[in-house]
């Protein structure tokens, strides 16, 4: 399904190209050009990216509730935990779980979009477009002329509750931090079944490990796992510099 585009000109500013990583994680990735290097899977291209480029974000995939909302507090958590990162420093493993369920659901409604979710024995809601996007704006659902519920506002509503119901298993991980001092790790477009998130190019959170220095040989199994856990593409500083065991 395509996204709903906004009235020309986005008078009322609602969020377009919306993250499933964020570009503030991204951009801990930037090499000396201020770009990543990404490999498309598909193509098996290299490409020089910007934080914003299309290739990190989806269209207009959930509403501006859930953009504006939770999602932003839980980017802001876990951008506090990234932003200050030591080996042995005590860390908020919670806002770290959190953060990695939002993005695996982000990740999963971008690949598999929501449609409309149509309502019986109701009538429609015959607003003007202009109407909409203000309702949008105020976090408030509304039904369109068809009787449906749009597709972002059920999905804004479908990852609040599931993070919630992830929460239940990540709940209880304890993060630790790699570190390497010679090789780089590579960045998975998600981690749906691995429990790590690269969060520079020599800094690394794993599940249930102890904080430690990793050798080249540990760098190059753990690029290995964030190439297979890759569903469209895989990212990092210098992809030369990321050994792949």
């Amino acid at each position: 399904m395509t996204y709903e585009k906004t009235r020309k000109g986005n008078p009322l500013q609602l969020t377009v190209e919306q993250h499933f990583h964020t570009a503030h994680a991204i951009a801990k990735f930037y090499n000396t050009n201020g770009n990543v290097e990404v490999k498309d899977i598909n193509t098996g291209e290299v490409l020089q990216r910007h934080k914003r480029a299309k290739i990190f974000s989806t269209k207009r995939n959930w509403d501006e509730r859930a953009e504006k909302g939770y999602m932003a507090h839980i980017e802001a958590d876990f951008h506090n935990q990234i932003d200050s990162l030591n080996l042995g420093r005590p860390r908020d493993d919670a806002a770290i779980s959190k953060y990695l369920a939002l993005w695996r659901l982000r990740h999963k409604f971008h690949l598999e979009r929501s449609s409309d979710a149509p309502l019986f024995g109701i009538d429609g809601e015959y607003l003007t477009k202009e109407q909409q996007e203000i309702l949008e704006k105020r976090g408030i659902g509304y039904i369109n002329e068809r009787a449906e519920i749009p597709a972002r506002q059920l999905t804004g509503i479908q990852i609040q509750i599931g993070v919630d119901q992830l929460m239940q298993t990540l709940g209880g991980i304890k993060w630790g931090l790699l570190h390497s001092k010679n090789s780089q790790f590579l960045c998975a477009d998600c981690y749906h079944r691995f429990l790590f998130i690269p969060v520079s190019p020599v800094l690394a959170l794993a599940g249930n490990l102890p904080d430690q220095e990793l050798t080249d040989a540990e760098v190059s199994i753990a690029n290995h796992h964030s190439v297979n856990s890759a569903s469209q593409f895989y990212f990092g500083s210098y992809l030369e510099k990321c050994p792949i065991a």
